[in-house]
């Protein structure tokens, strides 16, 4: 089984702010969830450091690649 890391993957969200609120956000690993978007900040995020202890997390997704704003240039032939 390969080994995951936290900060690759979709569910995973830090914030730059002082008070970091970093963690897993998918539904199912938070112990507090808001439906509506503009109570988002009220939701307390899973202990990714406990879901993912041995680095085998079932729930990861790699997140999408960025393609460079040259190569999206290039694409449309300008």
């Amino acid at each position: 089984m390969k080994r995951v890391d936290c900060q690759h993957c979709t569910h995973f969200r830090a914030a730059p702010y002082e008070a970091r609120k970093d963690g897993c956000y998918l539904q199912k690993n938070m112990p507090s969830k808001q439906k509506d978007m503009y109570l988002d900040e009220q939701q307390i995020a899973g202990d990714h450091r406990a879901i993912n202890i041995r680095g085998d997390c079932p729930d990861f997704e790699a997140r999408a690649v960025d393609v460079p704003w040259w190569r999206r240039l290039w694409s449309l032939g300008a």
